[in-house]
């Protein structure tokens, strides 16, 4: 296995008494050594891949070359871990009550029900997936570039959207391209 691809230290702060100390959004604090080695495998992980505003022809599928299959890449807002729960506490979403070792159950739960308040909202279908980017966990990705032509939105509803989606999770980063996270 590539270093590239290692996995990275994880150890949490303790208190007095050795606990883990607790934290909304991860669950339990993490080391300053554990953030910085999560930032490190970040940016491991998104080098050659890192967003981009605009992205190159030869990358855009074109459904009248089907054989040519570029790497998927997503178009849309991205946003953390600490944006996702901050919408969820200023909308009073209630979240199932876990413990703090299952926090991952916490934000499954958060993205669903986020993504279910924006599809009312936007009155569409929203999906929110993984990009692969150094500071952002989640996006709402508006299309693809290999569905590019069928799902993009004409510019006055891309704009509402991209409004609505904005506000709801306070994203102030433009609208990027990023590679998937479900291919290699």
């Amino acid at each position: 296995m590539s270093s590239r691809y290692s996995l990275y230290l994880v150890e949490f702060e303790r208190d007095v008494d050795g606990n883990k100390v607790p934290d909304p959004v991860w669950g339990y604090k993490f080391t300053q050594r554990s953030q910085e080695a999560r930032l490190e495998y970040r940016r491991n992980l998104v080098k050659g891949r890192e967003p981009m505003r605009e992205l190159p022809d030869h990358i855009r599928a074109d459904p009248r070359f089907p054989y040519r299959k570029p790497p998927r890449w997503q178009y849309g807002l991205a946003f953390t871990n600490e944006q996702l729960m901050d919408c969820v506490a200023r909308f009073k979403i209630p979240l199932m009550d876990v413990p703090a070792d299952e926090h991952g159950i916490r934000l499954s739960d958060a993205i669903l029900k986020v993504n279910k308040l924006l599809t009312v909202t936007c009155q569409m279908v929203i999906h929110i997936t993984v990009p692969i980017d150094v500071e952002n966990s989640w996006m709402v990705c508006l299309y693809d570039n290999h569905n590019w032509w069928s799902e993009q939105l004409v510019e006055e509803e891309e704009e509402e959207v991209v409004d609505i989606v904005r506000q709801a999770l306070n994203i102030n980063l433009p609208l990027q391209w990023y590679y998937d996270s479900r291919q290699p």
